[in-house]
């Protein structure tokens, strides 16, 4: 549901809006990049996505993916090692596929992993958003060119008690993400509505989405009730036809004039012999 609001093409503000939330620094552009079809079925929930694009001026890029479920053989037991490892694997794919670009590596674009989980990858820790980065064994940073933030969206059972226009963006962004398609929280949906615009804008345009999904869903039943029909007709129009044949070869008329009456092959018209 999420990849179809995301990559739309009214959605540009939103997507803003939501990196702009997780990376904290002014965004004024963000540009969609893999535009291959998204997911159609909204009603699709267990989903995983990412989005990528890239950000202001094009210094900076970022993927965004949402996974709804660990990964198989992904879970505490194995401190979910699957899921950071392809986190890991995903932004060094992001930044290193910047070839071609005819630059310096100082010059190339900051590049940013954005893991939305729904479900907990880090059980030690209190926070929902963990941010890492190269960092050496004092803490200091060796460059800020490279970032992974995880977003727990299991860990905002106390948050959302807060009262919505105390809550920073990151976290109204994820009650969004979290409860946006739960009919319980509804009253939730409508408050973050209207304290934050972009989120206004989001369900707005799902809205519009959800009836365009429902609009091609009845056009399928119809084209499948009228695909029926016409099955049903060619059939009784077949078994018509049969019995015409059958009644010939009854009054023993010849096969080959019984084929060219019907339009059935010879062959056919034995096999009706047969059955008769």
């Amino acid at each position: 549901m999420f990849r179809t609001l995301l990559t739309h093409p009214d959605a540009e503000p939103i997507l803003r809006d939501i990196i702009e939330s997780f990376l904290q620094f002014p965004v004024t552009k963000v540009e969609v990049k893999n535009v291959e079809m998204p997911i159609s079925d909204i009603k699709e929930k267990r989903e995983r996505f990412d989005v990528n694009c890239s950000i202001n001026d094009g210094s900076q890029q970022a993927d965004v993916e949402m996974q709804a479920d660990a990964m198989k053989g992904d879970s505490q037991k194995t401190d979910h090692s699957i899921i950071k490892s392809r986190a890991i694997y995903n932004l060094c794919d992001l930044h290193s596929g910047q070839t071609g670009r005819g630059i310096s590596y100082d010059k190339l674009m900051r590049s940013y992993q954005m893991m939305f989980c729904g479900y907990t990858v880090f059980p030690n820790r209190s926070g929902f958003v963990n941010r890492f980065s190269f960092r050496d064994e004092n803490g200091d940073e060796l460059l800020d060119t490279v970032g992974i933030i995880f977003i727990e969206l299991s860990k905002l059972n106390t948050i959302i008690n807060k009262p919505i226009k105390d809550m920073s963006s990151e976290e109204q962004w994820s009650m969004f993400f979290a409860y946006g398609g739960d009919l319980n929280y509804l009253d939730l949906m409508n408050g973050l509505e209207d304290v934050r615009e972009e989120i206004k804008m989001a369900r707005e345009l799902l809205s519009t989405i959800s009836k365009d999904e429902n609009e091609r869903a009845r056009f399928r039943s119809r084209r499948m009730f009228q695909m029926d029909m016409e099955h049903d007709r060619a059939v009784t129009k077949d078994e018509a036809i049969k019995e015409v044949a059958k009644n010939m070869l009854k009054l023993n008329m010849a096969v080959e004039l019984i084929a060219q009456v019907t339009g059935f092959t010879v062959a056919e018209v034995e096999t009706l012999r047969k059955e008769t």
